[in-house]
């Protein structure tokens, strides 16, 4: 066993990147413990603690790190090779400039840009946040870990300045049909959404496609925003974009947290509208989305639902869900404790389980290792999973998840959240997961109500 460590002054790539890229390597089975990041402090922590040998490095530098079964280290620094500079290509098609600038303003400057994507380690992005306002635009902070007396100030500022600060831990933007972050793939129409939820977002939106209905901005705030600890900040001046543009024809709100003074403030800003409006809660976000739609004009349908040929009968004990998205997990623990079924849901992307490690919705993994672990004997009913789609989401999820799905004796039921423009292909995937034997759900909620029927005591 062959073990690496290298380190890169000043290559700088994003979270969502280099969670990708390890993940890639991975999957090779002659490498272990591989860990391509940025020289933070927690990041060399990990390192240290993997009993890793790491040098003095800064923030500002990439870590390589690996132990190998093979012949030497080289083919493997090939491959990360390879995969960074795959990274850092722009997309096919895209014909954008060189800009060799080394600030936010001068890179604004030359490219008439108007919003700056954050996505830095959390106790740098304060800084550059700051940087892109005082440069004119609207930042999204995607990077999570900031302290919230931060964000505060990065907002009040950008009020200040007439533009709106979208996070921090901000996954999902859809700005005029543009999708940023984790974003699905859906045609612009009447609908905007101001979101402190990142996968209720993704919900709302994957039911408003399957309904044939258009989403044209999805304006995330990150989940603290609406709380009254930060008093919609960015949520108010979000609604008031929603309500002069033209093109929006209905609005919707989501929220995980929603503090009741701001509340009473969300509510006075959409009444003195026209607009029909819709605040969707997060306790069941079918309904809410159901409600949306039939205020855009449209009829609701009812969402995706496709059976295995075959069902399994149901093991004895408690609905186990394992979970990529907060609000989804939440969102199927509220309806499991209001019906008092037995039930334990685990969010497998609550920083317990992301440290050190790419998120749920990138690397399915850990969720393998856990289904791999179920018997019949275990005390379970019926298994949850939410499988995200999307731009940022992994490439072809029922590929990682289906084996682990058709080796399981217990029913499953999946919530499958995405669209057919999606880059994974919805209607490809559910393909997949019926056939590895699960039962596929457009709607969170719907498959959680089904777990539920196959609850035997």
């Amino acid at each position: 066993m062959t073990r690496h460590v290298e380190v890169r002054p000043g290559v700088y790539r994003d979270s969502v990147t280099l969670m990708q890229l390890s993940q890639r390597l991975a999957e090779d089975p002659t490498i272990d413990h591989a860990l391509v990041a940025m020289g933070t402090a927690l990041n060399t922590e990990l390192l240290t603690e993997a009993g890793y040998d790491v040098p003095r490095v800064k923030p500002s530098d990439l870590v390589i790190a690996f132990d190998t079964t093979a012949p030497s280290a080289g083919a493997v620094l090939a491959t990360v090779d390879q995969l960074l500079e795959k990274s850092d290509r722009p997309a096919v098609g895209a014909d954008l400039p060189d800009l060799g600038a080394r600030t936010v303003r001068t890179a604004a400057s030359r490219v008439g840009a108007t919003v700056a994507l954050i996505s830095v380690p959390g106790e740098h992005a304060f800084c550059e946040a700051i940087a892109a306002v005082e440069a004119g635009l609207h930042p999204i902070v995607f990077s999570d870990n900031v302290p919230i007396e931060h964000e505060i100030v990065l907002k009040q500022r950008a009020n200040g300045a007439g533009l709106l600060a979208m996070g921090p831990d901000c996954g999902t933007v859809i700005l005029d049909g543009v999708g940023l972050g984790f974003a699905n793939v859906v045609s612009p129409g009447p609908v905007g959404l101001v979101s402190a939820s990142g996968t209720g977002a993704q919900q709302v939106c994957a039911l408003c496609d399957q309904a044939g209905v258009g989403v044209r901005h999805v304006l995330g705030l990150g989940g603290r925003d609406l709380t009254d600890e930060v008093g919609g900040l960015s949520g108010l001046p979000a609604l008031q974009l929603l309500i002069d543009d033209s093109r929006v024809g209905v609005i919707g709100l989501v929220a995980k947290e929603l503090g009741p003074e701001t509340a009473r403030t969300v509510h006075e800003l959409l009444a003195v509208t026209d607009k029909p409006s819709v605040v969707i809660s997060t306790a069941d976000l079918t309904a809410g989305t159901a409600e949306l739609v039939e205020r855009a004009g449209s009829s609701f349908p009812d969402p995706l639902h496709r059976a295995p040929p075959a069902d399994r009968s149901p093991g004895t004990g408690r609905v186990l869900g394992l979970y990529s998205g907060g609000t989804l997990a939440a969102e199927a623990d509220h309806i499991l404790t209001a019906t008092d079924a037995a039930a334990e849901i685990i969010d497998l992307g609550d920083d317990t389980y992301t440290r050190g490690r790419p998120h749920p919705m990138i690397d399915y993994r850990l969720r393998v290792q856990r289904l791999g672990e179920l018997s019949r004997s275990a005390g379970v009913s019926a298994v949850l999973l939410d499988v995200v789609l999307g731009h940022g989401c992994a490439s072809d999820p029922a590929a990682e998840i289906g084996p682990a799905i058709a080796a399981l004796e217990l029913p499953v039921h999946v919530a499958l959240i995405g669209t057919p423009g999606d880059p994974q292909g919805r209607d490809r995937q559910a393909d997949a997961l019926v056939a590895a034997g699960a039962h596929v759900h457009g709607s969170n909620s719907a498959a959680v109500r089904a777990a539920i029927e196959q609850v035997t005591p």
